[in-house]
Parts: C-alpha cells; sequence; structure tokens
C-alpha cells in the first residue's frame, strides 16, 4: 500500500486552487452578463433611448443593478453596451428582410432579442451560452413569454471548447442555410487563439451569405490611462478584460469573412451609412471600441 506524499499533497491542492478560480472566472463572467442588461435598461428609460429594450428591467435584479452600479462608478462606460445592441438590431432585422430565418447568438447572456424583436414564426433563434446563464433568463423573462414569437433553442455550452458546433447541429442548426451570427461582449473575456478558433468554427458553420455580427475593445482601450481604473475594477472581480484589436476588419477578412468594421467614433461620425449614428455622450473619448458586420461569400 503507497501513502501520498507531500509533494502529491501539494500538487493536489494547486489543482484543486486553480480549479476553484476557473470555476469562480466563469461565474464573474457570468454575472457581468445582467449588467449590461442594467445598462440596456437604463438606456430604455430615458426620454431620448438610442435603444429600446423594454425587457431589460426584468433581468435588472437588485444584484445585478448593485453590480453595475460599482462598474460604472469605477470608470466603466455605456456606450459599447448600447451601441453594439442597436447595431446588432438594425443588422439582423436587415438579415431577416433578406430573407435569413436562422439566427444564432453565442454568449447569449441577457440577450433579449428573441422576446422584443418580433422576429418572424419562421425564424429559428438559436441561443448558446454556459451552464445555467440561459435557464437564469428565462425565469426572470417569464412575465413576457407569450412576447416570443419566433422558435427559440437554447444549448448550455462553453463555447472555449471544440464541442459546441456539433451540439448546435445536432440541435436542428442547417449548415447549408444563412444565418445571422451574433457575438456581442464576448471578445474582452478570452484570448485571441480563442477568438480565432471561434471564427474558424463560425465559418465552418455557415453557408455563403451568412453574416457575423461582432464587436471588440480596439487595443486602444487598455492604453488610455482613463481607463487604468475600470480594468483594475474587472480584474479584481475575476472578469479581467484581455483582448483588443488594432483593426478588427482586417482580422475578420483573413479568416474568410468580407467585414466592415467601425469604432464608436466613426458610427457616432455616420460612417455606416444606413445606420442612425449614435449621440456624443454614448460615443466618449475613451470607449475604444469595434461593432463589425461581414459577410460570408
Amino acid at each position: 500500500m503507497t501513502h501520498p506524499t507531500r509533494r502529491d499533497a501539494e500538487s493536489d491542492t494547486a489543482a484543486a486552487s486553480q480549479t476553484v478560480r476557473a470555476v469562480e472566472a466563469v461565474e464573474a463572467v457570468k454575472e457581468t452578463s445582467f449588467i449590461t442588461a442594467v445598462i440596456r435598461a437604463m438606456e430604455n428609460d430615458r426620454p431620448d433611448a438610442y435603444l429600446s429594450d423594454p425587457h431589460a428591467a426584468l433581468l435588472s435584479t437588485p444584484r445585478s443593478r448593485r453590480m453595475a452600479d460599482e462598474a460604472l462608478a469605477a470608470g466603466g462606460t455605456i456606450g459599447s453596451v448600447i451601441v453594439r445592441a442597436r447595431f446588432g438590431d438594425e443588422e439582423l432585422r436587415r438579415g431577416i428582410a433578406e430573407g435569413i430565418t436562422q439566427v444564432v447568438c453565442l454568449a447569449a447572456g441577457s440577450d433579449t432579442r428573441a422576446w422584443r424583436l418580433g422576429l418572424p414564426p419562421a425564424t429559428r433563434f438559436f441561443e448558446i451560452d454556459l451552464p445555467g446563464q440561459l435557464e437564469a433568463k428565462e425565469a426572470l423573462l417569464a412575465p413576457v413569454a407569450d412576447r416570443l414569437a419566433c422558435h427559440r433553442v437554447s444549448l448550455g455550452a462553453d463555447l472555449r471548447s471544440d464541442t459546441w458546433p456539433e451540439r448546435l447541429r445536432a440541435a436542428g442548426h442547417d449548415r447549408a442555410a444563412r444565418t445571422v451570427w451574433i457575438v456581442e461582449g464576448l471578445l474582452p473575456y478570452v484570448r485571441i487563439e480563442q477568438f480565432t478558433r471561434l471564427v474558424g468554427h463560425v465559418r465552418e458553420s455557415s453557408a455563403p451569405g451568412s453574416t457575423l455580427l461582432v464587436d471588440a475593445p480596439h487595443t486602444e482601450f487598455y492604453a488610455d490611462p482613463a481607463n487604468a481604473r475600470f480594468l483594475a475594477f474587472m480584474e479584481s472581480r475575476g472578469s479581467a478584460f484581455r483582448l483588443g484589436l488594432d483593426d478588427l476588419g482586417g482580422f475578420l477578412g483573413r479568416h474568410g469573412w468580407q467585414a466592415d468594421a467601425y469604432t464608436l467614433r466613426q458610427l457616432s461620425a455616420g460612417a455606416c451609412a444606413g445606420f442612425p449614428p449614435p449621440p456624443a455622450r454614448l460615443c466618449p473619448p475613451h470607449d475604444h471600441h469595434w461593432v463589425a458586420r461581414a459577410r460570408l461569400a
């Protein structure tokens, strides 16, 4: 009979600590999703609201409101949350008008589009997020369950793994049909190699004519001293920002997509034809952020 050595015990302790930290990091990222719901609810209540999301208030729990207050007090910005949501709304409506009937929302978190956009009943709206996230959202949105006109399918999966595409296919996603893919608010929390793999999976699961809607911090976000306090705050709560890109459109182009990418300031200046320019209050100088729409030829 062998007995564990001190080294074995230390190794087991280190492994256990690493597992705990990983679980805590996942929970922190899941909580952040409901912070964005609070921000959308705040915008919806403004008389000059740029984004309409009447259901976001249902996701604004006392805990998420407290976390949002802490994030905003630390210098967090609201512009990227609101502008990317409006951008996604406009582009999703455009895709539906062009006859696309499949939508896949990755890291769906507190996204309420399936409920609030009045999508046609023939639309299949797939949502993927970490296990437990979508169930929590569904429970909070129970009062507006009758607003869900499209066919919604939810999947609990970690997008950092390579198994979610096959699970999505098994759930009814048709790779031969065009899809609108939505990836909002995820990229700050992943590494470039993870994003590269994710974009590859999306491309492999897409028919020609599919659309990818994605946002990401600009690298300048990390270099701007005005954001130092917020970045430290996010790191302290276990959901550190990691990814920044100098050229989101160029990155997508190198991975098979025809992309148009805009910073918030470019959108505010009217650079995106057909898109309502966001007000200056949503595009402060220190909110360095990309939004992009990309098409698979």
